[in-house]
């Protein structure tokens, strides 16, 4: 598996996020809509969040498709997974085993123009154990159609798999 092993997966409402990354840019997000559903991207401001910055993924949402493509990825989410998948599309990139459930979440978001928030534990390459907490956050251009989703992940590291005997 190229990104290491997803381990468990529970979606949650957003109410009970537990990390402050999270909650900040929940609390953002719905500054920024005003009495919208949703903000567009132009209602973002990158200096309102720097300390996020790292932690966030900024996708597309293609229409008419819906096909979601990788428009960027914050430093410390390319560290974590080992390689950078701005310019790919979501369901070319192999999430291994958890593969349906994420393009479920992130679909769902999507379409539902609704946030998504979940709890993962993810074992990376290098035997390193996190639990990850994730905040889908759709964004439109015009008021109804989600054009964009906005990510954040934080990572909690758990532990090391033990070292393997050969």
């Amino acid at each position: 598996m190229n990104n290491g092993d997803r381990l468990d997966n529970k979606i949650k409402p957003v109410a009970d996020a537990q990390s402050p990354l999270l909650q900040e840019v929940h609390a953002y997000w719905r500054a920024k809509c005003g009495d919208r559903a949703m903000p567009a991207r132009a209602d973002l401001d990158p200096i309102d969040i720097p300390a996020l910055l790292p932690n966030l993924i900024l996708i597309d949402v293609i229409p008419p498709s819906g096909r979601l493509r990788v428009r960027l990825v914050g430093t410390w989410i390319v560290n974590q997974f080992g390689r950078d998948y701005t310019g790919r599309y979501l369901d070319e990139i192999d999430f291994g085993e958890a593969q349906d459930e994420i393009l479920r979440e992130y679909s769902a978001a999507a379409a539902d123009a609704r946030p998504v928030c979940s709890d993962h534990r993810y074992r990376n390459l290098g035997g390193q154990i996190y639990d990850i907490e994730r905040l889908i956050l759709p964004l439109s251009e015009d008021g109804e159609r989600v054009s964009m989703l906005l990510i954040v992940l934080d990572f909690t590291e758990r532990s090391a798999s033990p070292p393997r005997q050969f």
